[in-house]
């Protein structure tokens, strides 16, 4: 373990080394200049969506008991929410995560019962330990970037009935570039993924890619995207699903219409292919969102100069 460590930061100080090769106006800092210092609590997203939904093959994978696949191509209700906990040292920073995602729809039958299928259903909790080791500068866009590790659990609400509810441990190392003007974070890595469930008894490596963009249009109105890439390089044959890979795309323009209050059209589409099935998942939803969003405590500013005249 300590030589793949090893060697995944010699690989990240070489890439590096080569992207400011062919950036040769860019002024990079080894000397990290904190703009950021101290604890940022960060109620990011708290959004109802109202959505309409569109699977494809989604029979074809209920042993994954994935939640993006599951429900009916219909009108939906789901609810987000994005909270961060973050500390800046001057060397180093530890982005803490929690994210819940829930989606459902509730069909109306003729004999007046209800039929509820979930969409969605993720409770995801992460850590992260960041090394603030280059400090970029192109002009139009900053960003710092350093060698990372990160663990992370994911659960759910609401157990699958037929395998029950899942407990996924991922552990990971990589390097990424983060706290853009445009690029707000941009990191390649490689993980390990366990299911405690013993229904699936998943164990897995791979090599995973994400990227999330912000674009301010003005004052009122922003662009956001995000990504998110997973390539399984290896499945024990103990497993009892076998994912070749995951996708996640989402993308959405928010406008404010009251303080920390926005809203926004939103397009999400989410693919997963296994080794041992032919064709792909997918889940396509455009809907609109009605978020909230605000930092509880922005990190402190460092003072520059000092001021003895008082």
């Amino acid at each position: 373990m300590r030589r793949m460590l090893w060697g995944a930061l010699f690989f990240c100080n070489n890439s590096f080394a080569f992207a400011i090769s062919l950036f040769p106006f860019a002024q990079v800092k080894t000397d990290i200049i904190v703009d950021k210092s101290g604890w940022e609590i960060d109620l990011n997203r708290a959004a109802l969506n109202f959505t309409q939904s569109s699977l494809t093959n989604q029979n074809l994978y209920t042993n994954f008991s994935d939640s993006n696949l599951t429900g009916n191509s219909q009108i939906a209700l789901q609810f987000f929410f994005n909270f961060y906990v973050n500390y800046y040292a001057r060397r180093f920073v530890i982005f803490n995560s929690m994210v819940a995602e829930y989606g459902f729809t509730r069909i109306k039958q003729n004999d007046s019962s209800t039929i509820t299928n979930k969409n969605l259903d993720k409770l995801f909790f992460s850590t992260d330990y960041t090394q603030r080791m280059w400090d970029f500068d192109l002009g139009f866009e900053y960003f710092e970037a350093g060698p990372y590790l990160k663990a992370s659990y994911q659960t759910e609400f609401y157990p699958n009935p037929n395998i029950g509810r899942r407990h996924i441990v991922n552990y990971l190392f990589g390097v990424k570039i983060f706290d853009g003007r445009y690029i707000k974070n941009l990191y390649i890595d490689l993980f390990g993924e366990h299911d405690l469930n013993l229904n699936t008894q998943f164990n897995g490596l791979g090599i995973e890619i994400g990227l999330s963009l912000e674009y301010k249009l003005n004052s009122n109105l922003r662009w956001l995207y995000s990504m998110n890439f997973k390539q399984y390089l290896f499945n024990e044959e103990t497993s009892r699903i076998l994912p070749s890979y995951q996708l996640l795309l989402e993308t959405r323009i928010e406008a404010k219409i009251f303080k920390s209050l926005s809203i926004a059209p939103l397009l999400r589409y989410y693919v997963l292919k296994a080794e041992n099935i032919n064709v792909a998942a997918s889940n396509l939803i455009l809907g609109v969102s009605l978020n909230f969003g605000k930092v509880l405590l922005p990190p402190r500013k460092p003072l520059k100069d000092y001021d003895f005249s008082h």
